[in-house]
């Protein structure tokens, strides 16, 4: 085979490797997604822990699972409060922490907060209820993410095939 023939291929592999992995860390995100689907509440709890938000067997507790994402909230009898919003690898099925709230202080002190999450396929917003009976409100709007992220790739592919066009008729 030609010296050639071997750069052309070699560029090639080189070219298609780095567009994966560009995808994977796009679409996936940075960072480890350690946690399996039967392991969040006790991940969940066990971070609240680490807040002093520990119950004594009477504590309340809800989830909601909503896009690529699942939410707890959680109180104490004693008033202490906890949030937090896991969103799921686009690839594997594990989930990793993107939002944690706790305390009876600061955002948690009323009895309800919004907050925004975006689990790498919509954006939209959680409000969670405190008080008499907790609650998790998930908004009926959403924002594609993923749409833009697909955009963007798309966008950049015709910059760097219009870049390589250009170019090459210019050299002749």
């Amino acid at each position: 085979m030609e010296k050639s023939a071997k750069r052309i291929i070699i560029k090639g592999v080189a070219s298609m490797i780095f567009v994966a992995l560009a995808g994977f860390f796009l679409f996936n995100g940075f960072g480890k997604h350690p946690y399996t689907f039967e392991e969040l509440e006790s991940v969940f709890r066990a971070k609240a822990a680490e807040q002093n938000v520990v119950g004594y067997g009477e504590e309340q507790l809800k989830s909601a699972e909503y896009g690529n994402s699942i939410t707890f909230v959680m109180q104490t009898e004693d008033g202490e409060r906890a949030c937090g919003t896991y969103a799921r690898s686009m690839f594997f099925n594990k989930y990793k922490e993107i939002n944690f709230y706790s305390g009876v202080n600061g955002v948690l002190a009323l009895d309800e907060m919004t907050y925004q999450v975006s689990d790498g396929v919509i954006g939209y917003e959680v409000t969670v209820q405190f008080g008499e009976e907790i609650g998790i409100d998930l908004s009926d709007e959403v924002q594609p993410v993923m749409y833009m992220k697909f955009m963007s790739v798309c966008i950049l592919a015709m910059g760097v095939f219009g870049v390589k066009i250009f170019l090459n008729r210019r050299s002749r």
